[in-house]
């Protein structure tokens, strides 16, 4: 795999999913993305969801905030960013998954795909953050917009996984998100 060349596709797709739907809502105010529902087993790997959400669509569900809850997010799933991806993640699943002959292969092959998955969606976030501070994406983004992956189905891997996604520098500027992962260390 290219791995330079999947993370070049994600950003490039993820960013024209987002243009479009700021110019769409000129009058909302996107303050993040994130990727969420990844999805690997033993025989393929699927493209992961980007979302987004507006200040405007935050609110309470059951006493919690839904500020880093993607599924709770206006924008749960950008349609156009996953489906353009879907020919990579074909080529994942032949690379790493379809040469597997038994359970031990197949584990092996899972979890080196995901560490290389992960680290490349992570990186995909980070550029893709630098691009919409730099007013690559849209200038209606907010100052402070991040793109971060919150998977909450990982559960413990989640604060790690926002550590990999948000550069340091970028993490400082945005408390909302830094308090979110004081708590998750801290559950």
């Amino acid at each position: 795999m290219d791995w330079n060349a999947f993370e070049a596709a994600w950003h490039d797709n993820g960013c024209h999913a987002l243009a479009d739907l700021a110019r769409a809502h000129p009058g909302e105010r996107l303050y993040a993305a994130a990727f969420h529902l990844f999805y690997l087993d033993g025989t393929q790997i699927l493209a992961p969801a980007l979302a987004a959400n507006t200040e405007e669509a935050v609110h309470q569900n059951y006493g919690d905030s839904t500020r880093f809850v993607p599924p709770e997010w206006r924008w749960d799933v950008l349609d156009a960013a996953s489906s353009a991806m879907q020919p990579w993640y074909r080529s994942l699943t032949e690379e790493f998954l379809a040469p597997a002959g038994d359970d031990a292969e197949r584990d092996a092959a899972m979890a080196a795909l995901e560490v290389a998955h992960d680290g490349a969606i992570a990186r995909v976030c980070k550029a893709m953050t630098a691009t919409a501070r730099r007013g690559g994406i849209h200038d209606s983004l907010a100052p402070h917009f991040v793109v971060i992956i919150l998977e909450g189905q990982r559960g413990d891997e989640e604060a790690d996984l926002i550590r990999a996604s948000v550069a340091p520098e970028a993490l400082a500027t945005v408390p909302e998100l830094a308090e979110y992962l004081q708590r998750l260390d801290e559950a």
